[in-house]
């Protein structure tokens, strides 16, 4: 797998989980902020989604260039 890209998904979605469960957590227990909770709801969502969108990407592009390689060595 493309190890870069999935390096880079991982640690931006997990720097915005770890963001995302702070700020809902600090809006619950303290502030009690309506706006901040509801931020800290679509970060967590927003993280979820942009790992699970790198994750289809790598696995999708290993799949194709296994694809390319395997039809190359039939064709021969």
């Amino acid at each position: 797998m493309n190890s870069k890209t999935l390096n880079t998904v991982q640690y931006v979605g997990a720097t915005l989980l770890i963001i995302g469960t702070v700020t809902f957590l600090l809006s619950i227990m303290g502030l009690g902020d309506r706006t901040l909770t509801m931020i800290g709801v679509g970060l967590v969502m927003g993280s979820v989604f942009i790992f699970m969108m790198g994750l289809f990407l790598s696995l999708s592009e290993e799949l194709t260039v296994r694809y390319k390689k395997e039809n190359r060595r039939f064709n021969q």
